[in-house]
């Protein structure tokens, strides 16, 4: 193996211990309370290593926030990844997001609150961003075998979908698990409700999808 790449690897390896340092950390303590040396620590590396791969503290914050909800959005995406399941519309959705939420504190602490001069700059994140992108696709598979209404447009159907479940996992989050016990039932129904076609939900009807939306 040749020098340069033996360099580049081990820092790819240094940069990803320093960002699940991050990410555990600044979940567990706070934006504020956390530094980078004690992150440094975490990932057993020497104090001014971390300045190598990030400009400052906001850079590697930022960082760890967009891995994190990268890696959530995409566990949601591959368990709805299939139109056959209706999983788009499923009662399981709202309950399923839930769920992985709990499974990325650094996310859930955004979602809560928590971080209140950062929360605004998920929208911006290629996290956030990606999932819109996600969303789109897998909305835009169901138009085309017939589960979802195709005469509306699978961005804009993305971007309401999206909203909405934003909004009710933050409600979630910040309120307990009345929210998705209570109104997931409620949450699927509607979603049928707006985006099904007149069919029944064992499959598309005989008239075919329809004029493309997307």
């Amino acid at each position: 193996m040749a020098a340069g790449t033996t360099s580049t690897t081990k820092g790819a390896r240094t940069r990803r211990r320093l960002i699940d340092a991050a990410r555990e950390r600044f979940a567990r303590d706070g934006y504020r309370a956390t530094s980078v040396a004690q992150i440094s620590r975490d990932a057993g590396v020497g104090p001014s290593t971390a300045f190598i791969h990030f400009a400052n503290k906001e850079a590697l914050f930022f960082v760890a926030v967009d891995d994190d909800l990268t890696t959530m959005f995409h566990e949601l995406a591959s368990r709805f990844a299939d139109p056959k399941t209706h999983g788009l519309l499923a009662d399981e959705l709202l309950g399923t997001l839930v769920e992985l939420v709990e499974e990325h504190p650094l996310a859930k602490r955004l979602l809560a609150g928590l971080e209140p001069d950062s929360t605004g700059r998920v929208l911006e994140s290629a996290s956030f961003q990606g999932m819109r992108a996600e969303v789109t696709r897998l909305i835009q598979n169901s138009q085309r075998m017939g589960y979802m209404r195709a005469d509306l447009s699978s961005e804009r159907l993305a971007d309401g979908l999206v909203a909405m479940l934003l909004g009710v996992t933050m409600a979630s989050v910040q309120l307990g698990p009345a929210i998705p016990e209570g109104f997931g039932p409620g949450f699927g129904e509607a979603l049928r409700a707006l985006f099904t076609r007149e069919m029944g939900l064992d499959g598309p009807s005989d008239a075919g999808p329809g004029p493309s939306g997307s």
